[in-house]
């Protein structure tokens, strides 16, 4: 727990690829074919520093003696081939499905993504298992588990109870922790992914304004899509890859259907129907801009320096996790920064944020919004505390809630 990489390096690391990335998408103008480089480049830069950590031992990943070269190549082959299964049944998903085949920039993302797995996916496994062996990872290994699995149910069929066989196997804890880690994030990679190229997109489109005429609310909004850029760019990276690399393998994951609810209640496509019984505070200053309190450009300059302030404290506590950041799993704790103050800052400054960008226009404050926002606050805080129930199965984060003792207000709740 005290050996954790500074949240330092994470925020640093991550907003220097999306001002990087920004800088060269707005040069060569191929931000809609590549959009999802600076995701690959975050992961390489994470990896580099963890590999840097083992060689000087200040990591805690576990790295077995050297494997000889045929089961090394054995090895390299059965993992590159159950991953090349996998991708190309998710893409096949992706392309079929209404609900994500209309967005054309993801197809782009799973297409290429997929060109490059098949050319260096081979060698990736080979290196990686070269530096990185590890008879501990191997339990967390999706593609080892899968082999696992196939062979139980192999051998199962030639047992008496051949119809129970994929049934027995899949019943299994650690069978259905994988399986339900790799549905989880097939959801979500779609909806992160997207985010960046939006906000890659907004920051070049408010840099061609700002930057000519010095516009500051421009700037502002420029600074905001920065910002927002900076958030799904760490956030989509650790979706997209689990690696020994970048030591972000899920360990665990929620199994009931309570935190399984509260957390897809708020993403796309389940989130229409939370926001059609309670309507989105923020929506009341987005549909009716008009209904601000104070009509004056100053006082918009304050809220929108307000909301940066806000947003800048949010986007920290999120990329202080690093690449362990995921919805209802548990990869590794960040005990530091923020982290070291309270439980939930992510959820705490999303929170404010929200009020922010809300409360200072009239609307906001009619019944149904204002009941409606209080409703989506609830829900955020039942997801920290399924959350909660479910890393307080392991003895290190009930140490953690020992040491920093409040969830969303130091000194308060």
């Amino acid at each position: 727990m005290h050996n954790n990489i500074s949240p330092h390096l994470f925020v640093l690391s991550t907003f220097l690829i999306s001002i990087f990335s920004f800088l060269i998408f707005r040069e060569i103008g191929t931000h809609d074919k590549y959009f999802f480089v600076p995701v690959l480049g975050l992961a390489v830069i994470y990896g580099i520093i963890n590999f840097i950590r083992q060689r000087k031992g200040s990591s805690h990943f576990s790295v077995q003696k050297k494997i000889e070269f045929y089961p090394l190549v054995k090895k390299s082959i059965a993992r590159y081939l159950v991953w090349l299964v996998v991708l190309y049944a998710g893409f096949k998903f992706y392309e079929l499905h209404p609900l994500y085949k209309q967005v054309e920039k993801n197809l782009v993302f799973f297409s290429y993504f997929f060109q490059l797995y098949l050319m260096f996916g081979l060698p990736y496994f080979f290196v990686t298992l070269i530096f990185k062996s590890s008879a501990k990872e191997d339990f967390y290994d999706p593609a080892i588990r899968i082999i696992h699995i196939f062979k139980q149910i192999f051998l199962r069929i030639f047992q008496r109870n051949k119809s129970r066989a994929i049934f027995g196997v899949l019943k299994k804890q650690y069978n259905k922790k994988v399986l339900l880690n790799l549905l989880m994030r097939g959801y979500f990679i779609p909806f992160m992914v997207i985010q960046v190229y939006v906000n890659i997109n907004d920051s070049i489109v408010y840099s061609d304004n700002n930057f000519r005429g010095y516009d500051l609310l421009t700037i502002l909004m420029w600074t905001s899509a920065i910002l927002w850029l900076t958030d799904t760019l760490n956030a989509s990276m650790s979706y997209c890859i689990e690696s020994r690399w970048i030591e972000n393998r899920s360990r665990s994951i929620d199994m009931t259907a309570g935190g399984w609810l509260v957390c897809l209640a708020c993403y796309a496509p389940l989130n229409n129907i939370t926001g059609s019984l309670f309507p989105f505070g923020p929506f009341a200053a987005s549909k009716y801009p008009d209904s601000i309190f104070i009509q004056d450009i100053t006082f918009i300059y304050f809220i929108k320096i307000l909301e940066i302030t806000v947003l800048i404290f949010h986007v920290y506590a999120d990329c202080s996790l690093g690449p362990s950041i995921a919805n209802i799993t548990f990869k590794k704790l960040q005990t530091r920064g923020l982290y070291g103050i309270i439980r939930h800052p992510g959820t705490t400054f999303k929170l404010l944020l929200w009020w922010v960008q809300a409360g200072f226009y009239r609307e906001f404050w009619r019944i149904d919004f204002l009941f409606g926002h209080l409703m989506w606050n609830l829900l955020y805080i039942l997801r920290a505390i399924t959350e909660e129930r479910h890393l307080g199965k392991f003895e290190e984060y009930r140490e953690y809630m020992k040491k920093v003792k409040y969830r969303f207000i130091p000194w308060v709740v």
